[in-house]
């Protein structure tokens, strides 16, 4: 009788263990291989939107939902746990029916810290009641518990429609506890198949404040890669760049990411198809566009110039290299910018019905919804386009930059690198790309105080102007001539 009964005791030991650290298969999971995504053996090109959701509490229970922001009707906000699930699954249903085969989960897993403090404490935001924000501590192995079921609820509308997710965190440089928050999150997921990919940093250009030398960012990157691998070693990590003017400090030829994410945006005329053909040339690693758009309410930009823009970045993505494309963002908005507000590919008006489970949504397709419908990333690749701008989106008449940049050992000129000049205050800002020679000129719509000079892989250099130190070059435009700029390899 005690040899059964040890025998079953084995057994039950096995199937435990078994259920709580299950066979490593890299089934279902997306993987990547030569700059391609692969899915189950196929190749798996990801077309993505942006899409926020919202944490609720209602002091005793966490819930998922989607984004406050999302709904033109404050009164018409999902309160309940029921509700808000079935607005993910409306929502995420009809991302899968407008063509897109995954979603950036943003909004719900950026964690709150102090910056300044490496032992800052974790908190979420999320949204108690109808009208009301409020703050919850991470603090404690129950709160913890009531995250990520709340997560887990997320990531299974997630996979029910179909769709892939990339979840943005928010590590901090410095702040451990953020690295712990994050090493618990993939180490609680780490078997969901749902998760594509975690985006570790957001625009570190605008949310890094300290500045650093490439191989400082290298070291701190390379050790999460390091880290975060040893607990989900089937997710892939990226890290979300603003795009070219990274290059300075958060260089993604030298950050230690399975693939990099780019986000550019049409600050200035051609601006995101000639950075593309930049992304296409001079970036070694996997990259594909995080976020990218254009507003459009049919009045001031119009819906076929939102898909035309949409059409012709898609293609462009494409032929320069590109391995992925997301859309920023599923819905309209209202952030009191135009800019923020009608990126959307859903407005927030008109109701839309969901051909499944008698789901609808409050909104109304546009057509750039059409773009991502009918791309097809597996045909022949065209040219990568190289627009008349390429080195000078905007063409300004008030200042100019001059110069060569040149490797400091071997003297020899750098092509592709990077000059970018700041007006007085580092407000505005405009850059080039070194020729051939490597020569290059800036021109700015305002007179330039600052500059600074790299190219990837590289070092950077940087100065302030003196007064009077232009000189009136062609055109009359004041010209500052940097002369010959020595860079040197960077430390890997």
């Amino acid at each position: 009788m005690k040899k059964y009964i040890f025998i079953f005791f084995l057994f039950s030991v096995a199937a435990i263990l078994y259920l709580s650290f299950p066979i490593n298969s890299k089934e279902h999971f997306v993987s990547i291989k030569e700059n391609k995504f692969k899915l189950n053996g196929k190749d798996f090109y990801p077309v993505v939107v942006n899409y926020l959701a919202t944490l609720r509490y209602d002091g005793k229970e966490l819930w998922a939902g989607p984004a406050t922001s999302y709904d033109a009707d404050t009164l018409h906000n999902l309160l309940t746990k029921g509700s808000c699930l079935k607005g993910l699954r409306a929502d995420l249903n009809l991302i899968k029916q407008m063509g897109f085969n995954a979603v950036r989960i943003c909004g719900i897993g950026e964690e709150g810290a102090d910056d300044n403090d490496r032992l800052s404490k974790i908190s979420m935001m999320a949204r108690y009641g109808r009208n009301q924000d409020t703050t919850v501590f991470l603090s404690s192995d129950e709160m913890y518990k009531k995250y990520f079921d709340a997560l887990s609820g997320l990531f299974n509308e997630v996979n029910n429609a179909g769709l892939k997710s990339i979840f943005l965190v928010r590590t901090r440089p410095g702040v451990v506890t953020t690295e712990d928050h994050v090493k618990k999150t993939v180490t609680r997921f780490r078997n969901d198949t749902s998760i594509m990919a975690y985006d570790l940093y957001n625009e570190p250009l605008y949310f890094d404040h300290k500045e650093r030398k490439k191989s400082e960012v290298n070291s701190i990157v390379k050790g999460w890669h390091k880290m975060f691998k040893m607990y989900a070693p089937n997710h892939l990590f990226t890290i979300g760049l603003e795009g070219i003017r990274e290059v300075f400090e958060w260089d993604p030829n030298m950050l230690d990411m399975d693939f990099i994410s780019l986000h550019p945006y049409e600050f200035e005329p051609g601006q995101v198809m000639n950075e593309l053909y930049w992304y296409g040339n001079y970036i070694t690693k996997p990259w594909i566009i995080g976020e990218t758009a254009i507003p459009a309410d049919n009045d001031s930009v119009t819906y076929e110039e939102q898909k035309q823009f949409a059409n012709k970045t898609l293609k462009q993505a494409y032929n320069c290299g590109a391995s992925g494309y997301s859309w920023w963002q599923y819905k309209d908005v209202d952030w009191h910018t135009y800019r923020a507000n009608y990126m959307g590919v859903v407005t927030r008006t008109g109701e839309i019905k969901i051909n499944k489970d008698n789901l609808q949504v409050q909104g109304t397709v546009k057509p750039v919804a059409e773009a991502f419908k009918k791309f097809i990333p597996f045909g022949k690749k065209d040219s990568c386009i190289c627009l008349s701008n390429y080195y000078n989106y905007s063409e300004g008449k008030a200042s100019r930059i001059i110069g060569h940049l040149i490797d400091e050992e071997t003297e020899q000129p750098i092509k592709g690198g990077v000059v970018l000049g700041w007006d007085e205050h580092w407000v505005h800002s405009y850059h080039t790309v070194t020729k051939d020679d490597g020569s290059f000129e800036v021109l700015g719509v305002h007179p330039f105080y600052h500059w600074i000079a790299t190219a990837t892989m590289y070092e950077a250099v940087r100065d302030d102007f003196g007064p009077n130190s232009s000189k009136p070059g062609k055109d009359n435009i004041p010209t500052f001539d940097l002369g010959t700029l020595k860079v040197k390899k960077a430390d890997l």
